[in-house]
């Protein structure tokens, strides 16, 4: 079965642009309509007996409200095409300056020059500036994990008790210009992303996006149009987000979905977590799913837990000492 093709993030706010521009004029058209309505029952009404000009005024008055709806659903809407379309030049000008980009170091290393043919950019594309350097010194990357120094509970797989630290790329080299002043506002250049905070790409014997600059330095020497540059980067890892409307919705669950979601209701067998101990240790230990103790201890991360802390748990207590009990 062949696979569909996931649309772009700029098809997609392309789609939604339409749908609330779409909706915007519709809600336009309700407008006239409807205000059409309520001056003609206004106008209707001027000079009618009693009786007659309260009916006619109290079809005013519906077409009145029917006006206030659709006013506002057209801002409503408005207000949504306009994020939308704001959203969309933004994507179109990072798609542009991407190919920008592209171009320039595809040509500049065809080119014979002086520069070095690694590169630097932007990674969100909000800019087409491409710094180029060529590492003369060094050109590294290295990277560290935290690992639990606690023993771990038998069975419980050892990756869990490990952590990405970091991971940083080191590039030392010559920054080229056509005199010293132009080598120098590339540098500036680079100051301005370290100081901003700037995602960057870099492109050398490594490609690697979202990259800060966590440090920068020159050295001073007597190269007339070149700069010696060192250039630390960190890595910035990004974790799934999502997000809720506030709405609760309410889903019927069967027997065995509310056995193994837990509840405070009742009262549980309490331990205390020990230096080391995981949620997952804990509840292969105990027989409980990681779900379900973090639901009963309101536990958000499960990968968190903090010793000292009291976990409530539901098998009885002598079944839990004699699980426990160390061979």
């Amino acid at each position: 079965m062949i696979k569909k093709k996931q649309p772009t993030a700029y098809e997609k706010t392309k789609k939604a642009y339409d749908a609330y521009h779409k909706k915007e004029k519709q809600a336009n058209r309700d407008m006239v309509k409807t205000q059409t309505k309520a001056i003609y029952y206004e106008q209707e009404s001027y000079g009618k007996p009693k009786k007659e000009k309260e009916k006619l005024i109290k079809l005013r008055n519906k077409w009145l409200k029917s006006y206030d709806a659709a006013n506002k659903r057209h801002k409503r809407y408005k207000r949504a095409a306009d994020a939308a379309k704001d959203k969309l030049g933004k994507l179109q000008t990072a798609k542009t300056n991407r190919a920008e980009v592209a171009d320039k170091i595809t040509n500049h290393n065809k080119e014979h020059n002086n520069e070095g043919h690694c590169a630097i950019y932007r990674s969100d594309g909000q800019s087409s500036t491409v710094i180029f350097i060529s590492p003369t010194d060094t050109e590294s990357e290295t990277s560290s994990v935290n690992i639990t120094s606690w023993p771990v509970d038998k069975g419980s797989p050892r990756y869990s008790h490990a952590r990405t630290a970091s991971e940083s790329k080191s590039i030392a080299g010559l920054i080229t210009g056509k005199d010293r002043a132009e080598a120098n506002s590339k540098y500036k250049q680079l100051e301005y992303w370290r100081d901003h905070h700037t995602e960057l790409t870099y492109e050398g014997d490594f490609k690697k996006s979202h990259l800060l600059i966590s440090e920068l330095g020159q050295s001073f020497s007597d190269l007339r149009d070149n700069l010696k540059v060192t250039i630390t980067f960190s890595y910035v890892r990004a974790a799934d987000v999502t997000s809720s409307t506030g709405n609760k919705s309410h889903v019927k669950k069967s027997k065995s979905t509310k056995t193994t979601a837990g509840s405070r209701n009742k009262r549980y067998t309490a331990i205390t977590i020990k230096p080391g101990d995981t949620l997952l240790g804990l509840s292969r230990k105990y027989g409980q799913s990681v779900a379900w103790l973090q639901k009963v201890n309101k536990i958000k991360n499960p990968n968190l837990i903090y010793a000292g802390r009291t976990l409530y748990l539901s098998k009885k207590e002598r079944d839990i000492k004699k699980k426990a009990r160390v061979k």
